[in-house]
């Protein structure tokens, strides 16, 4: 072998092996290891779920984590399979259905004989430090149908923070953790008609 065929088999090599390290890897919030239990009693409404606002610094395809610097990173192999808003809205509807033993009406004509539930999620900080902590800031608002032209409505707010533990999966796993605390925390705003 002369010396030009090893060094361009040396090139393929390394590029090979730079394109096999930046394979991309998909991530979501939708929680698929929980189960959905059978429905005892169906609630006596159904929700129709708002696209959920974010900062605009967030809606990237990326993971956006933080360093201790302030710097802001999005590394190009961790994404979302969707984009964030979505990933959020879907893990916070399966989990509020669940939850609540009802159904996310959006896009579907109510049925005459449940009220619906409206429910518009603005989230303000969804701050990720790898192998350090997650935490999730979040306002909603509630709209509850009162049979007549007036309308309840609830404004609340949370906020969460979980250890995180596990690089990129771990850290995702965290954010799905924080998902369901937020969504256990609309379902009981909506079951008691009240902040908690």
């Amino acid at each position: 072998m002369n010396l030009t065929a090893f060094i361009n088999t040396a090139c393929s090599l390394l590029l090979l092996s730079g394109c096999a390290s930046s394979t991309p890897h998909y991530y979501t919030l939708v929680n698929a290891s929980e189960s959905t239990p059978p429905i005892l009693v169906a609630a006596p409404f159904v929700i129709r779920l708002h696209p959920v606002s974010i900062p605009e610094q967030l809606n990237q395809p990326q993971l956006v984590v933080r360093r201790d610097n302030g710097e802001i990173v999005m590394p190009d192999n961790a994404l979302w399979a969707s984009p964030l808003p979505e990933e959020m809205r879907s893990a916070l509807s399966e989990q509020l259905e669940r939850a609540l033993n009802t159904v996310e009406i959006t896009g579907l004509t109510p049925t005459q004989d449940k009220p619906v539930v409206g429910i518009s999620m603005a989230v303000q900080r969804f701050d990720a430090w790898p192998e350090r902590r997650a935490s999730m800031e979040v306002t909603w608002r509630l709209s509850f149908e009162a049979g007549t032209a007036e309308e309840l409505l609830l404004t609340c707010r949370a906020q969460h923070q979980q250890a995180t533990r596990g690089g990129i999966p771990g850290l995702v796993a965290t954010q799905q953790a924080l998902m369901h605390e937020v969504a256990q925390d609309i379902a009981t705003s909506i079951k008691q008609h009240r902040c908690v």
